[in-house]
This record gives structure tokens, C-alpha cells and sequence, in this order.
């Protein structure tokens, strides 16, 4: 029986695509210059992510790579376990297709978040428990803190650009979103007016964003031009807050608490001198509190939870439809006795 299901993986390596010893089992996700791919070799599962457009940018898009495996390779130097990998990097990969033609690609392998991005989690769960929130967001801070000593920012931090490891730890990837943004001080032109501004404060509202949908499943806002966002550029907290409060009772019937809503209004406060740093996100009250013991087990206890209650509901709308059908049957079995 071995035999047969040795033979049996042989046969399917044999029809898959093969990139420097790498089985590519299937799509990871896109971009508009780039592909990844799931690869395995053995036991080890990689993200293999490659240049896909040929064009007039093609130079451009290059360079960029180039200064995207230099800054993986500055974050990686000591590998922080809170950033995604670079495994290895280059410009002339070779790669097997499925027919068997061999061409050559351009592209890097990086460490596999194993258990999915946090966005499909909370997609899934909707929210996670307080101490989990809290868990997440100081493992978060630590790598914000350690990217900010090598004087590198993200930019696009959200809950698509987080992974989870084996072990449900948090990783930041999608790593080359680090090239645009290597220095921490940037300029940024707006209405004719130059305007400086920190990267790393940047990265920081994008955490409060992250921690808020942690906590209720939904955003604080969705973009700078809504009522609740020209509510913080006005400094009028107590009516943002009375928003917040009303959308979200049945999760806090009492109002957050004061030590949350004090953390969330010094990361997005829209003053870069007045906004909150990484290490003093990490020192906050409500930071330092209790957070999650065995974070899997409780993660994998929310799944199982969501999975029941699904089936629950599947089942209510089971009975219901056979209820409707049975009434259904009985209205036109009453329709023919008059007949």
C-alpha cells in the first residue's frame, strides 16, 4: 500500500510545475507586476512570489525587486520572528513548466505564513476576545519597533498584509510594500505645500485601524473624508466616541473602556507631534494588561464555535424550508378535497 501511494505522489509531482526544486501546488495571490505561489519541497512550504509583466516599466520594476530583497535582507539580518523571511532571492530562477518547457524567472522565496492572514480569520470570527486582541497587538508593536530601529516603515499595514505562523504567532508580509518607504521621514506633496512626515506614525494609525477591527470587526472609519474621521481632525473625541459607543452596545453595553479609547485617540490623533509612538503603544495601560494564554487553542475553540452556529442556522433553515413544504402540501391536499 505504500508503494502505491508513493507511486501515486510521484505521478502528481510529475504533473506539476517545478521551480528550483520547488512543487508550485497552487495560487497564493496577485498583483498587478507580480504572482505568489505556493511551493513545497519535502515537508517545507514556501511562498515563491514572481515578476509577471514584461513592458516599458520592466527596468523600473527591476530596481524596485532589487531594493525589496535589500531591505528584506536589513529586516532579516537578525530574524525577528515577527517578519516574514526571505529565504532566497533571484533573477534568473528556473522553472519547469507543467508541459515540461523550461523557462527562467525573476522572483524571491519567502516563508510561508502557515495558518492564513488575519483577514480571513476576522472575516470568519468577525472579532477576536479582548486578550487575544492584545496579544496580537503587542507581538504588532514589536515589529513596528524593531523596523523603526532600522529606520524602515511599511505603509500599507492592514489585516490582508498579516499571516499567522503554525503556532497562530503574528508575521508582517507582504514585504514589498518596505521598498517605497526605507526612510522614516518622508515629504509629502499636497495642494502645492511640501509637508514632512514620519512613516513610522504612519504605520502606527494603520495599527489603531488593525486593534479597532480586532475588538469590534469593523473599522473605525473607512477613509479620511467621513464624519467620524473630521469628528478626530476636530478634536471632538466625546462625539466621536458616542458614535462608536452606539454602534458597537451589544458588544460593550457600558461604553469602551477609557484606557482603550485613550490608546486608539493618541494612534490616530492627527497631529504627527502629538501621535503616540510604536514603544509608547507598547507601555500603555491597556497594552500592559492581561492578555491570551494558548492564543491557538482559543482561536481554534472560536472556529469550532463558528462552525456550529453555522450548522445550527443551516439546520433551522432545513427545518424551516421543510416545514414551509410540508404546510404547502397540506394547503394543496385542502385545494383538491374541495375539487
Amino acid at each position: 500500500m505504500q508503494d502505491e501511494n508513493q507511486v501515486n505522489q510521484m505521478k502528481i509531482e510529475e504533473i506539476r510545475s517545478i521551480c528550483v526544486g520547488y512543487h508550485i501546488i497552487k495560487k497564493l495571490g496577485k498583483g498587478i507586476y507580480s504572482v505568489v505561489k505556493l511551493g513545497q519541497k519535502g515537508h517545507q512550504l514556501v511562498a515563491i512570489k514572481f515578476l509577471k509583466i514584461q513592458n516599458e516599466q520592466w527596468p523600473k520594476i527591476i530596481q524596485k525587486l532589487q531594493q525589496e530583497v535589500q531591505i528584506l535582507q536589513q529586516l532579516n539580518n537578525n530574524k525577528h520572528p515577527r517578519i516574514i523571511q526571505l529565504i532566497t532571492y533571484s533573477d534568473n530562477f528556473t522553472y519547469k513548466k507543467k508541459n515540461g518547457q523550461i523557462v527562467y524567472k525573476i522572483g524571491m522565496i519567502l516563508e510561508l505564513g502557515e495558518k492564513g492572514t488575519m483577514i480571513s480569520y476576522l472575516l470568519t470570527l468577525k472579532r477576536f476576545d479582548e486578550q487575544t486582541s492584545k496579544f496580537y497587538f503587542r507581538q504588532l508593536m514589536t515589529a513596528l519597533i524593531y523596523m523603526k530601529g532600522l529606520n524602515i516603515c511599511h505603509l500599507d499595514l492592514k489585516p490582508d498584509n498579516i499571516v499567522f505562523d503554525s503556532d497562530f504567532n503574528l508575521k508582517i508580509c507582504r514585504i514589498w510594500i518596505f521598498q517605497i518607504s526605507k526612510w522614516p521621514y518622508k515629504r509629502l506633496l499636497w495642494r502645492n505645500r511640501i509637508i514632512a512626515y514620519d512613516g513610522s506614525k504612519v504605520d502606527v494609525f494603520a495599527a489603531a485601524q488593525i486593534l479597532f477591527k480586532m475588538i469590534t470587526g469593523q473599522f473605525a472609519f473607512n477613509n479620511c473624508k467621513e464624519q467620524l474621521y473630521n469628528l478626530i481632525k476636530q478634536n471632538d473625541y466625546a462625539q466621536f466616541w458616542n458614535i462608536q459607543n452606539k454602534q458597537h452596545q451589544t458588544l460593550f453595553p457600558q461604553g469602551f473602556p477609557d484606557d482603550f479609547k485613550d490608546l486608539i485617540n493618541k494612534m490616530i490623533d492627527p497631529d504627527f507631534n502629538r501621535r503616540i509612538t510604536p514603544e509608547e503603544c507598547l507601555q500603555h495601560p491597556w497594552t500592559m494588561g492581561v492578555e491570551a494564554n494558548n492564543v491557538q487553542e482559543r482561536i481554534n475553540q472560536q472556529l469550532k464555535q463558528q462552525e456550529e452556529e453555522y450548522q445550527r442556522q443551516q439546520q433551522m433553515r432545513r427545518d424551516q424550508e421543510r416545514a414551509d413544504q410540508e404546510m404547502r402540501n397540506l394547503l394543496q391536499q385542502s385545494q383538491q378535497s374541495y375539487k
